[in-house]
């Protein structure tokens, strides 16, 4: 057994409202009171407010009607430093209030684990939820030194900790304010400051102009299924319809039937497979789009699994797939054991990834070959265009090829499909010339996140060296 110790403490360190062992009898920030600029928050920042407050449900306290159509952000949304905005973000600003962010907010939600995020001028000027804290008007240049220090365990634990004992823990806004931070000089923090603003403006940019890439194809896409109405088409029939119907808040019903002819009825006598199968009929006999086979080349990805594991490796999975059509590149992990769910061949450049989870279904771009090899999961169908791949990708994630995927899911849970099916999505014969277009837009991205990730490194590592060097007290303490 170990031996007991005793530390003394000193009354001045002691607080009424928390006499939690783990603050006292460890290194925390409380330490470096003697030897270094310790300022606490409240005197660093103008005001700090919570999120907005408001109920969802009608007719309950604190509902507010414009909560149905606003954007907001929530902590899905913050990630270290920066903001990971979905596309509704986008949309103009609908309300206006002391809990939408403003250029110079720092944002941390209060469930850990703990995510502050720089707000800057590009960043759509939308609410936060209740469950989001704002730090507004910090001093000048300290805003993103804050934020980084938040993300730092040192003080994301300190904070948590301080906050109670509760089984789910919440940051409250007087323990945040009063939150100590130990401050380098002005010199040392005010060109940090400086590349944080500017990346995460160039960022935002960046994912702006696909977003604007994205809505002119879903524009494009649901132009052309809008033809079959004015052919005098019942439309109400199409996948597609039932899903801006759904989106409307009603559902169509289902009690008449249907008449479908016997050409569209297949292996599946499923009422949704044999749907999407006429509606599918429709576009290529009305419309001339194309079935996906058709589309791509003869250079077919091979559906071998992995069969001789590495001990080491790196493992594409559907969490790691983004919503900007690229993927974080998954880190290295010991063998797995799921074998057979593993293609054998490793990513390369060029390809389209499609997730069979028709449900929420993700698609990737791949223009360069990752440099680490990478194998991906067999929930990722890969597909190889014969030509413009990119701007496939863009119209494999339009309103009208999604409704169509989620009406050939299969099995109990209805979540998934069989890869063959996949083949059998219809597509717009688009134009040779618009979708070199498309494509030129979607590698430019791409290309331009690649060097922002290597500038954000650089301006990481840079502050972490900086922090470091502030934070040199770690293993030391003293008994008072």
């Amino acid at each position: 057994m170990g031996q007991l110790c005793s530390i003394r403490i000193p009354s001045e360190r002691l607080s009424s409202e928390n006499w939690c062992a783990a603050l006292f009898c460890q290194f925390t920030i409380a330490n470096l009171s003697d030897e270094a600029v310790r300022i606490e928050l409240r005197e660093l920042a103008q005001s700090i407010l919570e999120g907005w407050r408001v109920s969802t449900v009608q007719g309950r306290a604190g509902y507010d009607p414009r909560i149905q159509d606003a954007p907001i952000y929530r902590q899905a949304n913050l990630e270290p430093m920066r903001f990971r905005l979905d596309a509704e973000h986008w949309k103009s600003p609908e309300v206006e209030g002391a809990w939408c962010v403003q250029p110079g907010d720092v944002v941390i939600n209060k469930i850990p684990p703990l995510r502050a995020a720089l707000a800057t001028s590009q960043l759509p000027r939308h609410p936060m939820d209740g469950n989001c804290i704002l730090l507004r008007s910090l001093k000048d240049p300290y805003g993103a030194w804050i934020a980084f220090c938040l993300n730092q365990e040192l003080y994301a634990d300190y904070l948590i900790r301080s906050s109670g004992s509760a089984a789910l823990p919440r940051v409250g806004l007087k323990t945040l304010s009063q939150m100590p931070f130990a401050l380098p000089s002005y010199a040392d923090i005010a060109g940090i400051n400086h590349q944080f603003w500017q990346w995460n403006d160039a960022a935002l940019t960046n994912t702006e102009s696909l977003y604007h890439l994205s809505a002119e194809v879903e524009a494009y896409v649901a132009s052309e299924v809008e033809l079959l109405q004015d052919d005098g088409d019942r439309l109400d029939s199409s996948p597609y319809h039932s899903e801006k119907v759904q989106a409307a808040g009603s559902r169509p019903s289902l009690l008449p039937g249907r008449f479908f002819s016997a050409e569209v009825i297949n292996d599946s006598w499923v009422p949704s497979h044999v749907q999407v199968a006429d509606w599918q009929r429709q576009l290529r006999r009305r419309l001339g789009w194309l079935p996906l086979e058709r589309l791509l080349s003869s250079d077919e990805i091979s559906r071998d699994r992995l069969v001789n594991v590495p001990e080491r490796g790196c493992y594409l999975r559907l969490s790691d797939v983004r919503s900007d059509f690229t993927f974080v590149q998954p880190e290295e992990e010991d063998s797995v054991a799921w074998r057979s769910r593993v293609y054998c061949k490793p990513l390369m450049d060029e390809e389209v990834l499609l997730s069979t989870l028709v449900t929420s279904p993700q698609i990737a771009f791949v223009d360069e070959s990752p440099l680490e090899t990478t194998y991906v999961t067999d929930h990722l169908q890969r597909l190889r265009f014969k030509e413009t791949p990119g701007a496939w990708a863009l119209v494999l994630k339009t309103s009208p090829i999604r409704a169509q995927l989620a009406r050939m899911a299969m099995g109990t849970a209805q979540q998934f499909t069989h890869v063959d099916a996949v083949r059998q999505l219809c597509l717009p014969d688009v134009p040779i010339e618009l979708r070199e277009r498309w494509e030129r837009v979607i590698r430019r991205h791409h290309q331009r996140k690649r060097e922002l990730e290597v500038e954000w490194g650089e301006t990481w590592n840079q502050t972490q060296r900086l922090f470091d060097a502030m934070h040199s007290l770690t293993g030391r303490r003293k008994d008072g």
